[in-house]
C-alpha cells in the first residue's frame, strides 16, 4: 500500500503545501499521512479507485489531519477568526505564539468556557480543542448529529456575543484596549 502512495508522493505534498502553505509543514503532513494509513491498516483496495489512487480519499485524509493539527497547536487555540465571524482576517498573518493579548483573550474565553455546565464544557473540547468532527463527537457519546452542531453553534455565538469588542480589537492591532 505504501508503495502505492509513494508513486504520487509530489502529488501529495502539492496537496498539502495548497493547506499549509508552507513546503515543510507539507512534507510532514505527508509523511503522517502515511504514517496514519499504515498504522490503520489500510490496504491498497482501500484507497484505490479502478487500479489507480483515489485522489479524493488522499485529499480528504489530508485536510482532516491538517484541520486537527491546526486546532492542536501550542496553545490548542480557538479559531478566533471563524468565532469572530471574519473570514478576511483568516487569511492574514499574525503571530499569536508570543502575543500577550492573544494570551489574554485565550484566558477569557477559558474563564467564560469554565462556567458552563459539563456537558457543554466536554463538548466544547471536544470540537475546539480536541478538534473531533461532529460525526466522531456524536458517534463516539451517542448523541444526535443536530443536537451537537446546535449546541457548537451556541457556543460560537456566546462567545461572540462575550468577546467580539476584544476580539477586533485584537485583529486590529489596539492591544493596550485588550
Amino acid at each position: 500500500m505504501l508503495e502505492l502512495l509513494a508513486t504520487k508522493h509530489d502529488d501529495w505534498v502539492r496537496i498539502a503545501l495548497s493547506m499549509t502553505g508552507n513546503i515543510d509543514d507539507a512534507q510532514d503532513l505527508v509523511q503522517d499521512m502515511y504514517l496514519r494509513l499504515d498504522r490503520l491498516g489500510k490496504t491498497k483496495e482501500q484507497i484505490s479507485y479502478k487500479d489507480t489512487v483515489n485522489r479524493y480519499f488522499i485529499w480528504t485524509v489530508l485536510f482532516n489531519m491538517f484541520k486537527v493539527s491546526k486546532r492542536t497547536k501550542v496553545y490548542k487555540k480557538l479559531d478566533t477568526c471563524e468565532l469572530v465571524g471574519n473570514e478576511e482576517l483568516k487569511d492574514s498573518d499574525y503571530d499569536v505564539d508570543e502575543d500577550y493579548s492573544f494570551d489574554t483573550l485565550n484566558a477569557r474565553v477559558k474563564d467564560i468556557v469554565k462556567e458552563w455546565k459539563v456537558y457543554d464544557r466536554q463538548l466544547f473540547d471536544l470540537y475546539f480543542m480536541q478538534g473531533q468532527s461532529l460525526r466522531q463527537i456524536a458517534n463516539g457519546a451517542g448523541i444526535g448529529l443536530n443536537s451537537i452542531h446546535n449546541s457548537i453553534k451556541s457556543y460560537r455565538d456566546i462567545l461572540r456575543q462575550e468577546l467580539s469588542e476584544d476580539l477586533m480589537d485584537y485583529f486590529n492591532g489596539d492591544y493596550d484596549k485588550i
